[in-house]
């Protein structure tokens, strides 16, 4: 692994971040969780994370 992969939703639990769909959403917002994108154009394109931002994501919340 690269670390250039993404990630979905179901990745985000794979990797043991528990919260919601609505809480990560609220998290993005205040600039507290990495962005998410969008592979694609259309609306209903999932949501996607880089990899690498989560694990330094999550790095940095074992360091607190």
């Amino acid at each position: 692994m690269t670390g250039k992969e993404v990630v979905n939703w179901k990745g985000l639990k794979a990797l043991g971040i528990p919260y919601s769909r609505a809480h990560i959403w609220r998290l993005m917002a205040a600039g507290e969780f990495p962005e998410a994108f969008k592979l694609g154009a259309h609306r209903n394109s999932p949501p996607v994370w880089w990899l690498y931002e989560l694990i330094e994501w999550l790095e940095t919340k074992a360091k607190t």
